[in-house]
């Protein structure tokens, strides 16, 4: 007959340990491994996990391409390329970032965005550091 100490338990599929083992955790974090275990195995043997790597996939895959100013904002400041609103809207006045008008809207693509973004880097291993735009001459020097 086997040792119910020394029966191994399976916590997720990479890890088995004996029951000897699971016993001296506390018992909150040796009960979180069993659940994280127990889910991990149900949702490998039903496929489901494939099925939500899928269902984000294609999420990514329906995102669209363009984006009003908004959303050019958001994108800029999410992937590490801080703009402030009113340094969107000078950069696209001076016309030193790609856009299109609808109307009287602005809209920008997201590869040219990252493409332009990636371009005004002041040193190729800084990530998400701007360069400054062209610096602006006052009228009556400085103060």
């Amino acid at each position: 007959m086997p040792n119910a100490l020394n029966t191994p338990i399976t916590t997720n599929p990479s890890t088995v340990m004996n029951m000897q083992e699971l016993m001296t955790m506390p018992f909150i974090q040796a009960l979180s491994l069993i659940l994280k275990g127990a889910v991990e195995e149900y949702l490998t043997e039903n496929g489901l996990l494939a099925a939500i790597a899928n269902a984000a996939r294609k999420d990514r895959q329906n995102e669209p391409e363009s984006l009003d100013t908004k959303g050019a904002l958001e994108f800029l400041n999410a992937n590490g390329y801080p703009i402030s609103k009113g340094q969107l809207y000078k950069e696209t006045s001076n016309g030193t970032i790609p856009f299109q008008k609808f109307g009287s809207k602005l809209h920008f693509r997201k590869s040219e965005l990252q493409q332009w973004a990636e371009n005004r880097l002041i040193d190729g291993n800084a990530i998400g550091v701007l360069t400054p735009a062209e610096t602006s001459t006052r009228k009556g020097g400085r103060r």
